[in-house]
């Protein structure tokens, strides 16, 4: 009797889980066994995660060892890098401390979800502002957000070798 090469598979050994990708690896670095504390902000790093706050996870009061490091936002923050740029051109006075506030409290909001995800940065020009934050799908979010809510023209460009993207808006 012949087997189906399928069936082989499902016989044989257990192949090993498929292996982290080097975008993953680069990022986060392997999983660790301890549980990880952020010097600078308090997030923690438990179960292949960055998580917000300790008091959501009961199942932690057991004994673990502790590291005091700094999550990788941090790092970045501290390294002076970014993954999102958003250049707002030729803004109104009237839309300038919406526009900031608007993009504060999406920063907010976004910590709540992912404590890696950060506006880094806001800084005002004359007609001008820039926006930095720690995540590029942050800064996608904050812009679209800002076109729906106040209008403008959106070019969004993703950098060809690493996760930065630039998006500009013009009013």
């Amino acid at each position: 009797m012949r087997i189906a090469k399928s069936e082989r598979q499902i016989k044989g050994k257990f192949r090993p889980r498929r292996p982290k990708s080097r975008k993953e690896e680069a990022e986060f670095g392997p999983g660790k066994i301890d549980i990880l504390v952020c010097k600078k902000c308090g997030a923690f790093y438990w179960y292949k995660s960055w998580k917000a706050r300790l008091s959501d996870y009961p199942e932690l009061k057991q004994s673990k060892r502790i590291k005091f490091v700094s999550c990788p936002a941090c790092q970045m923050i501290k390294d002076k890098k970014y993954e999102g740029e958003i250049i707002l051109e030729a803004v109104p006075k009237d839309f300038k401390e919406d526009i900031e506030n608007l993009a504060k409290n999406y920063g907010k909001r976004a910590i709540v979800a992912d404590p890696m995800d950060r506006i880094i940065k806001i800084t005002q020009e004359k007609e001008k502002i820039r926006i930095l934050t720690t995540e590029n799908q942050l800064a996608v979010r904050i812009a679209k957000k800002i076109k729906q809510s106040f209008g403008g023209e959106i070019k969004i460009s993703y950098s060809h070798q690493e996760d930065v993207v630039r998006i500009r808006i013009k009013f």
